[in-house]
This record gives C-alpha cells, sequence and structure tokens, in this order.
C-alpha cells in the first residue's frame, strides 16, 4: 500500500454536515478497500488564488491516506460525479516525502498527548530593547569594502 494526501475543494455555500457527509463517504471507501485515513483536516472555507466555476471561494478539506491502487480510481469516480466538488487533487507520497509526513503526524500525536507547560516569566534582559547601532556607521564600509573588493580582483596575481 501507498501513502496519498488528497486535498478536495467543495462548494462553499454546503453546509458543515454535507462536507462532512461527503468526507465520511471517501473515508468508508479508502477502509472499505483495506486502507488506513492517518489524518482529515477540515481547512474551511478560504479565498481561492483564482476563480473556479464561477466561485470564488471554497471549504477546503486534507485526508492523509495509506491504501491500494485500486481505492483511487473508486474515489475520482465518486468525485467526478458529485457536483458540489469544485475540484480535487490525490498525490502519491514519495519515500522522502512520505517519511516527513508520517513523523509530522507523530509529533502531533505526541504534542497532543502531553500536557502544554506553563509559560515561564519572560527575563528583564529580554524586556529591554537591544540598542541598535546607526546605518550611517555601516552604510560607507560596505561601500568601500565592494570597491576594494573589485580591485583585487582585477589585480594579476604576481608570482
Amino acid at each position: 500500500m501507498h501513502l496519498y494526501e488528497n486535498i478536495t475543494i467543495f462548494n462553499p455555500g454546503l453546509s458543515d454536515e454535507e462536507v462532512n457527509a461527503t468526507v465520511e463517504k471517501t473515508i468508508k471507501t479508502i477502509t472499505g478497500d483495506g486502507g488506513e485515513v492517518l489524518k482529515t483536516d477540515h481547512w474551511g472555507r478560504r479565498k481561492m488564488a483564482y476563480e473556479l466555476n464561477k466561485h470564488d471561494k471554497g471549504y477546503y478539506v486534507l485526508i492523509l491516506f495509506r491504501a491500494p491502487g485500486q481505492t483511487l480510481g473508486k474515489i475520482e469516480a465518486a468525485y467526478k460525479v458529485n457536483e458540489q466538488i469544485i475540484k480535487y487533487m490525490t498525490i502519491k507520497l514519495g519515500k522522502k516525502h512520505a517519511e516527513g509526513a508520517l513523523k509530522a503526524l507523530e509529533d502531533a500525536a505526541k504534542a497532543e498527548a502531553a500536557p502544554a507547560p506553563e509559560a515561564a516569566p519572560a527575563p528583564e534582559a529580554a524586556e529591554k530593547p537591544a540598542e541598535a547601532a546607526p546605518e550611517t556607521e555601516t552604510a560607507p564600509e560596505t561601500e568601500t569594502a565592494a570597491p576594494a573588493a573589485e580591485a583585487a580582483a582585477e589585480k594579476p596575481a604576481e608570482g
């Protein structure tokens, strides 16, 4: 089985229940073929970079899953007949990206399981802003350094 990432953009006029119902159908298709859903992330309604099917906004959902190859055909067939889906994209993650995605999932699970530590008070030194050197002092150095470097590059090597 391979690791896949699916991003689907739904019609922004749909209710959350309608979006969840379609996502649940996708999850049932994946698990019905022996796959497993690793992560489902609802990004919510967002403005799109350009207009698609007369929509300038969409409801985004990310699904990270592991499944056999034939499952993709079933998911895409269901997406093609669903008029509420504006656009979708499924990517097979390569070995390098799959390891990174799985590590990120493990880190997120550890972060949720561990209680949040209390914030320590900031030291007094952090409260004082560091005094910055005036820019007029550094500007002439950079201007004179460039011509000196050019002059050194133009000299023929003596040997």
